[in-house]
């Protein structure tokens, strides 16, 4: 399978900084131009099967996307993105004045570390990968995209290449960007990592 990540564009939480897990916002103006852009991008690789997180900025890419293509998005529930619990909806700078433990754990361990009435990255790895590898199944030898959020792409990318959890700072996922790998049995190769070329 030829897996093409594409993470949703912008939202207002985006835009202004603050913490978004599994909220409802639609994308921006500036969203929806980038989820365009992204479509007209991935027309090249298209016939392909269409997937999304069910999460309302998610699926609006998506289907901008499909709309290209013909192809109509279905969601798959463990593409969501990671539930930040009492996160949500905070600007950055409150964190460590509100959970200074969850964040000291954070940059310790991030991995580990449980938002306060959320997940933790192992939580989103647990469903994102075999998420994954049920559509490996599926479409053994055929092109898939499927639109997600930031802590998926990076959880699904880190799985991919055995790299730690821990290391996800390593990577860069940019909103509308476009990651591929290509999983053939027990093999998986990074093909990009956080094409951006379509934005500019």
């Amino acid at each position: 399978m030829k897996l093409i990540l594409v993470r949703h564009g912008q939202t207002e939480s985006n835009r202004l900084g603050r913490i978004q897990g599994i909220n409802k916002a639609p994308l921006t103006d500036v969203g929806r131009g980038q989820a365009e852009a992204a479509a007209r991008a991935l027309v090249a690789d298209a016939p392909f099967a269409l997937y999304s997180s069910p999460l309302p900025r998610a699926m609006e890419t998506a289907t901008i996307i499909g709309t290209r293509t013909d192809t109509a998005p279905v969601q798959v529930g463990g593409l969501v993105e990671m539930d930040v619990g009492e996160f949500e909806g905070l600007p950055g700078p409150q964190l460590r004045e509100r959970f200074p433990d969850v964040m000291s754990t954070w940059d310790e361990d991030p991995a580990s570390a449980v938002m306060p009435g959320g997940e933790s990255l192992y939580d989103v790895r647990d469903r994102a990968w075999p998420a994954v590898e049920t559509l490996a199944e599926r479409h053994d030898s055929e092109a898939v995209v499927a639109v997600t959020h930031n802590f998926t792409i990076h959880t699904i990318v880190c799985t991919a290449l055995d790299m730690p959890l821990n290391n996800f700072r390593k990577l860069r996922i940019d909103l509308g960007a476009i990651t591929r790998l290509e999983i053939s049995g027990a093999r998986t190769t990074l093909l990009s990592l956080n094409e951006t070329w379509h934005l500019k």
